[in-house]
């Protein structure tokens, strides 16, 4: 009887864990709107000179891998901030939703290094555009999956946009707008949601 009583306490006490891990901040927001100020700047810039509305203009290879390398430096940073602060950062909420985003930037980078082999064995770079709008699907099956996890609904909104921007750029792909619908949908889709995401943890 002691037994059954201690499993049903074990029990009711991991429930409410789970509840009140839900209903507490989400951290790592900042990652992503990092990631939507850096790339979502490269797309606007790569759009602005395609457009001639600079007066220079880089390769986009250069471009990219600078943006990457902006990046890289500002998650390291923005990592060992994080990992120095005072706020508990182990909770079933924040794990889940840094393996899955973890996840998400994995399959983004596998699907890039696959197209470029698809591409030269087929001798056709335009194999890559298709590359594009997946990215914004892995975005849309990201923030799906974190808004269920999370219990957070206007994260399925995130996701539906992810979605939508993604048929967007396909209909773009040989447009010069595309890049400059790229940087729109990185801010809006990242940025901003990451943005909401820090200030729910300050909050906290």
């Amino acid at each position: 009887m002691g037994d059954q009583t201690s499993l049903q306490e074990d029990i009711s006490f991991l429930r409410q864990m789970a509840e009140s891990g839900r209903k507490g901040p989400i951290m790592g927001g900042i990652f992503l709107a990092g990631a939507g100020v850096v790339f979502g700047a490269a797309s606007f810039m790569d759009g602005a000179m395609q457009n001639g509305l600079v007066p220079f203009r880089i390769g986009a290879g250069p471009l990219w891998i600078g943006a990457s390398l902006i990046f890289t430096a500002f998650w390291l940073a923005m990592y060992f901030r994080l990992m120095r602060g005072n706020k508990p950062v182990a909770s079933a909420q924040n794990a889940t939703f840094g393996v899955v985003w973890s996840a998400c930037g994995a399959g983004v980078m596998v699907c890039f290094l696959t197209t470029i082999l698809i591409a030269r064995d087929l001798h056709s770079p335009v194999v890559q555009a298709a590359y594009v709008p997946v990215i914004y699907a892995f975005y849309g099956t990201a923030w799906f999956a974190s808004g269920a996890l999370a219990r957070r609904s206007w994260m399925f909104f995130a996701g539906l946009a992810s979605y939508l921007f993604a048929f967007i750029i396909a209909l773009l792909i040989d447009t010069p707008y595309l890049t400059l619908v790229m940087g729109a949908g990185l801010l809006m889709l990242l940025t901003v949601p990451g943005i909401k995401l820090a200030m729910d943890e300050h909050k906290s």
